[in-house]
C-alpha cells in the first residue's frame, strides 16, 4: 500500500497542523511526560528534564516554545513533535492523538457527577455594600460628597469591608469593573497605605480581586457625550470632575496598567458614542512617563482602529520611546506631505538644534514615518505654553484620527494631587508671636529642629491654654508646647476655626496622654 504524501493533499495537512497547534495544551503535555516546571511568570512557562529546557510563550496564541539547549528547537507545538519524531506524518499522527485523548478527558470531567454548592458572589466574599464610609475618599483623597454623590457616579462606587479577626472592620473603597452590558464582573479596592510587617515598608494598597482585570470602571453611559474622558484610575476621575468635570461627558478608568485587552475592551465599550462626529477623546492620563507611555499606546489603539490606511507601532525602552507610522500602498503619496507637516510643527515648537540633536527625530521612508525621542526630555520641555509631547501626540492625532482628541495634563503628578492643592490651607507668617493672637488651626514652629517624637517641628494648634498650646504634630498624640518653646507663629488665611478642629480637640483632651515638652 502506497503511504500517504504531504504533496497529494497539502491544504489537508495545514489544516491538521493547525488544529494540533491550537488544541493541545503544550504545558501539561510536557508535564506528563515527564517535564518539571521550574519558573512561571505572566507570559511564560519553563520546564526542564535530563536533556531539555523548554520555555513556552503562553501570551502568545497558539503558544509558542524554544529550547534554551538547541536554538534550532523552537515553534509550535507541530514543530516540537516533528523534532522528535521519525518522520512528518507519524509527528501528525501523534499530535492528533494527543487531541484525542485530550478532547475524551475533557468529556469525561464534564459529565455531571453531583450537584455542587452554589459559589459565593464577589459582593458576598469581600463585603461589598453600597457606600456608607466615604472617610478615604473625603479625607485622604480630598474628594468631596458632592463629587462622588453626583448623578454620573451615584450608586457606582461603593465600600468592600475587611472583617478583622477581633471583629473589627476596615472600610475600603471599591470601583466596579464592568462589562459591556453595564455588569459589574470584578472590583478594584483601594486604601490609605500600610505598613507591612514581612518587608518593613509602607506600600500602596490597591487590590483587584479576580482575574477579570481587563474590564474598566466608567461613570453612568449617557448619549452621545460631548467628551469622552480617560484617566488612569477611578480617583482621578472623581478628581477631575471635581475640578473640571460636567455632566454631558463620560468618564473611563484604566485601573493604573495598560495593555492589549484592556485596549479591545476600551475600544468596544467607546465604539458606540463615538458615532456622533462632535464627540472629543480627552487624556487625562497622569503627568509622568508611564502617564505618556500610556498615552502613546491608547492613541496607538485608537488610531489603527479607526483609520484603515495606516498602522502604528509603538516601543518603549529605558524611557526612549519610537513611533512606526505604517502606510498603506493606498496612500502612501501622501507620506512625504505628512512627514513634512510633522517636521514644520515639531520645529515651530522646539529650537531647531533640538530637533536635529534631540530630544525628536523624525524621519520618513518610503513606506513609513519614524518618530524617536526620549520621554524623560519631551515630558519636560515647555515651549509656548505646550510640552513638546503634547505638540507631537496632538500633531498625529489630527493627522490620523477622524475625530477630535485633546491631552489635558495635571500640574502635579495627576490629578487627584492637584485637587488636593485647591484645599491645602494656607498660612500666613506672623512677624512676632504674641500669644493673644494664637487660634485653634494655626500653625506654629518650635525652637528646635526636631519635634515631638523626632518628627517635624511644626504643628497645627488644636486648643489654647493658659500655659501653651495644645498641637497635632501628625502623631498618634498631641502634645501641649508651653508659649516660651514657640520660635513662629502662622496665621490661618481665611481666619476661620474648623468644626471638626475642634471635636478633633475635644476627643484628644480626653483620650490623650498630654506631654510637656521642651520647657
Amino acid at each position: 500500500m502506497k503511504s500517504p504524501n504531504y504533496g497529494d493533499n497539502p491544504e489537508h495537512y495545514k489544516q491538521l497542523i493547525a488544529k494540533i497547534n491550537q488544541e493541545v495544551d503544550f504545558a501539561m503535555y510536557l508535564q506528563r511526560n515527564g517535564y518539571k516546571l521550574i519558573n512561571k511568570s505572566a507570559g511564560s512557562m519553563e520546564f526542564q528534564n535530563d536533556e531539555d529546557r523548554i520555555v513556552l510563550q503562553t501570551k502568545r496564541n497558539p503558544v509558542t516554545y524554544f529550547n534554551r539547549n538547541d536554538s534550532f528547537d523552537k515553534g509550535l507545538f507541530c514543530k516540537y513533535l516533528m523534532r522528535r519524531s521519525a518522520n512528518f506524518y507519524k509527528a501528525v499522527q501523534a499530535g492528533l492523538k494527543i487531541v484525542n485523548q485530550a478532547n475524551t478527558v475533557q468529556t469525561d470531567i464534564l459529565q455531571p457527577k453531583k450537584t455542587k454548592v452554589r459559589a459565593k458572589s464577589l459582593e458576598e466574599n469581600y463585603n461589598i455594600t453600597p457606600l456608607r464610609n466615604s472617610h478615604y475618599l473625603r479625607i485622604h483623597r480630598s474628594i468631596s460628597p458632592k463629587t462622588f454623590n453626583s448623578p454620573l457616579f451615584r450608586g457606582r462606587i461603593f465600600n468592600a469591608y475587611h472583617i478583622r479577626d477581633n471583629g473589627g472592620r476596615i472600610a475600603n473603597i471599591a470601583f466596579p469593573k464592568y462589562d459591556l452590558d453595564g455588569n459589574a464582573k470584578n472590583y478594584i479596592l483601594y486604601n490609605k497605605p500600610y505598613h507591612s510587617k514581612k518587608d518593613n515598608e509602607t506600600k500602596k494598597f490597591r487590590l483587584v480581586l479576580n482575574q477579570k482585570d481587563h474590564l474598566l470602571f466608567h461613570s453612568k453611559p449617557i448619549e452621545n457625550p460631548k467628551k469622552i474622558i480617560f484617566g488612569e484610575s477611578g480617583i482621578d476621575l472623581l478628581s477631575y470632575y471635581e475640578l473640571h468635570g460636567k455632566p454631558d461627558n463620560f468618564y473611563v478608568s484604566f485601573g493604573g496598567n495598560i495593555y492589549q485587552e484592556k485596549l479591545k475592551h476600551f475600544l468596544q465599550l467607546v465604539r458606540p458614542m463615538l458615532t456622533n462626529e462632535s464627540t472629543r477623546l480627552v487624556s487625562i492620563l497622569d503627568n509622568d512617563l508611564k502617564g505618556c507611555e500610556f498615552d502613546l499606546k491608547v492613541f496607538a489603539a485608537l488610531i489603527n482602529e479607526y483609520n484603515p490606511n495606516v498602522y502604528i507601532e509603538t516601543a518603549f525602552r529605558s524611557d526612549n520611546a519610537s513611533v512606526r507610522i505604517h502606510y498603506t500602498e493606498k496612500i502612501r503619496s501622501r507620506l512625504p506631505h505628512h512627514t513634512q507637516i510633522l517636521n514644520e510643527k515639531l520645529t515651530s515648537d522646539i529650537r531647531k538644534d533640538d530637533l536635529v540633536f534631540g530630544p525628536v527625530r523624525c524621519i520618513g521612508f518610503s513606506d513609513k514615518i519614524l518618530l524617536e525621542f526620549s520621554l524623560q526630555e519631551v515630558a519636560n520641555i515647555t515651549h509656548s505654553k505646550q510640552k513638546v509631547f503634547k505638540t507631537i501626540l496632538e500633531t498625529i492625532n489630527a493627522l490620523y484620527l477622524p475625530f477630535g482628541a485633546d491631552l489635558h495634563k495635571s500640574q502635579g503628578k495627576d490629578w487627584n494631587d492637584d485637587l488636593k492643592a485647591t484645599k491645602k490651607e494656607k498660612f500666613v507668617r506672623m512677624e512676632t508671636v504674641q500669644r493673644q493672637n494664637i487660634a485653634v488651626d494655626d500653625k506654629i514652629e518650635l525652637n528646635t529642629v526636631k519635634g515631638p517624637e523626632g518628627g517635624t517641628n511644626q504643628g497645627v494648634v488644636k486648643s489654647i491654654k493658659e500655659n501653651g498650646v495644645e498641637c497635632d504634630f501628625g502623631l498618634s498624640y498631641t502634645y501641649a508646647i508651653p508659649y516660651p518653646a514657640i520660635k513662629a507663629h502662622f496665621k490661618r488665611s481665611t481666619g476661620q476655626v474648623s468644626e471638626q478642629g475642634n471635636q478633633k480637640s475635644k476627643m484628644n483632651s480626653k483620650n490623650n496622654n498630654l506631654q510637656n515638652i521642651l520647657s
